[in-house]
């Protein structure tokens, strides 16, 4: 080997390779291609045509479907881009027509503060024409009174034209005192505030009663409200008005010093006495007061054997608390009902049950617009109980119209336990009663509609006052309201039908 390198060149004419020139070699040449070109047409319809896994066409796809995916996912973007310039358009034009909503909705807010203020400016002056009037009717309602005349002087109600909330028709305070038609009356835990379990009675009676009932201690200020959804409800307020505590762990005593007879008189609660008169004015519609009933026992803060009070007081405080409300005009709005307790149901031994000791109570003619009573049956309490309204109210109604002669008659407070299974015997009893003309002094019965449990020379007792405590107590007093409506010539209920 020569130590240069050199570069061997074939002549063409000397190859053997079918590309290389000459005629014969052009002819191989073509025929080469012809053969490449089929070749690579059958390897490609061997890949396509074979199964999915192969690895030829593997790799051949993992070739396409990057460009052929990379396509796609631009045409989306494209769509999605277009698609959100579409939402960005409806957005724009809802939130200027959620504009043009809140600017007209101020508009409207701001007209109604107007009208509100127009209306409450109405009200105060319609209030203010209502109470001075109410004042004047009440300073000659007080003086016939005093001298010893009938309260028939009600106030004079403005003729100004209604301006917005209606306020709930009311009766006329004559209407309370000398109703038209017997009344019926329920106290059920929440009314007037809640009409769940009056309207349940009301339902089983298919009656809807006449006179909401309801306590207030002296703690609490009046409750226009009380009043105003009474009348709203087509019923009359009934308010028990004690001198106690409205709190639940004092009213089980009688032992409350603050509220003694001797305060009560000595001026103690004349500011509170003359606010709660004013607010009554102002609110412009009558009601019952029954102030502190079973005044003639001694299980209450007023009753003159507790908490310090002495013989007479009981009277003297009433009368207080009369002229104080004459004072301010309220005697206009106020049915004043003075009740005692049963009277057989008290000590014997100590003259309790003489009528010369219920007498001792009596505040005077001129001072009390209808007498009642509280009386219930309770067979673990009483003696010899023939479950008869006789039993339960003789003796008590003779005294009454001994000691008020004329004065209406109301039975303040009552019910039956189901003690003794004989509560449906006793309903029917208590409105045979009633549908004795003899009777018709009686202008209303105050069903007291609870359960209560108390503890008696340590016997617990659950009395179920309820009318609906069984069927046949329902069913009782369903028959004996028919029983009254029977007999033309008694005193009869004109209870509105449940709507």
């Amino acid at each position: 080997m020569s130590e240069y390198n050199e570069t061997m060149i074939t002549p063409l004419s000397q190859g053997r390779s079918f590309w290389t020139t000459g005629k014969k070699n052009r002819r191989k040449t073509a025929l080469g291609a012809t053969t490449i070109v089929v070749l690579l047409a059958l390897i490609s319809w061997l890949v396509w045509m074979s199964p999915s896994d192969n690895i030829v066409r593997k790799a051949v796809s993992d070739v396409v479907q990057p460009i052929a995916g990379d396509a796609t996912l631009k045409s989306d973007r494209a769509n999605l881009l277009s698609q959100l310039v579409s939402s960005k358009s409806a957005m724009s034009n809802q939130q200027a027509e959620l504009a043009k909503i809140k600017a007209q909705l101020a508009a409207a807010n701001g007209k109604s503060t107007a009208l509100q203020q127009q209306l409450s400016a109405a009200s105060a002056a319609e209030s203010a024409a209502e109470g001075k009037a109410a004042s004047l009717s009440a300073q000659v309602a007080a003086a016939g009174s005093h001298a010893g005349t009938a309260k028939a002087v009600t106030p004079a109600k403005s003729t100004t034209a209604a301006v917005g909330p209606v306020v709930p028709q009311a009766g006329t305070l004559d209407s309370l005192i000398h109703p038209a038609s017997r009344q019926f009356g329920l106290y059920t835990d929440q009314s007037p505030f809640n009409w769940a379990e009056n309207d349940l009675v009301a339902s089983d009676l298919s009656a809807q009663p006449s006179i909401a009932g309801y306590f207030q201690g002296w703690d609490t200020d009046f409750r226009a409200d009380a009043v105003q959804r009474a009348w709203a409800k087509g019923e009359t307020p009934l308010l028990t008005w004690e001198s106690q505590s409205n709190s639940s762990s004092t009213t089980t005593t009688a032992n409350q010093a603050a509220y003694s007879l001797g305060n009560i008189i000595n001026g103690n609660f004349d500011a509170y006495l003359k606010k709660y008169a004013d607010d009554i004015v102002a609110n412009g519609q009558p009601l019952g007061i029954r102030l502190d009933q079973e005044m003639n026992a001694n299980w209450y803060p007023w009753g003159e054997g507790a908490n310090g009070n002495s013989k007479g007081q009981f009277v003297l405080m009433w009368q207080h608390v009369h002229d104080i409300f004459a004072a301010e005009g309220a005697n206009a709005y106020v049915d004043w009902i003075w009740a005692p307790n049963r009277v057989d149901g008290l000590s014997a031994a100590n003259g309790m049950q003489k009528e010369s000791y219920l007498l001792s109570f009596y505040p005077g003619d001129a001072y009390v617009d209808q007498v009642g009573m509280s009386a219930y049956l309770r067979p673990p309490y009483s003696t010899g109980e023939t479950y008869s309204f006789d039993h339960t109210f003789g003796t008590t109604l003779t005294q009454l119209r001994d000691i008020a002669p004329g004065k209406p008659i109301l039975l303040a407070e009552t019910g039956a336990s189901e003690i003794g299974n004989q509560k449906a015997a006793w309903i029917t009893s208590l409105f045979t009663a009633l549908s004795n003309p003899v009777n018709n002094d009686i202008v209303g019965v105050d069903w007291f509609n609870h359960v209560v449990t108390s503890t008696t020379s340590g016997v617990q007792y659950t009395n179920d006052w309820r009318i609906q405590s069984s069927n046949g107590s329902i069913a009782a007093f369903k028959s004996g309201l028919a029983l009254v409506a029977s007999n033309p010539q008694a005193f009869q209920f004109a209870l509105k039908p449940v709507s």
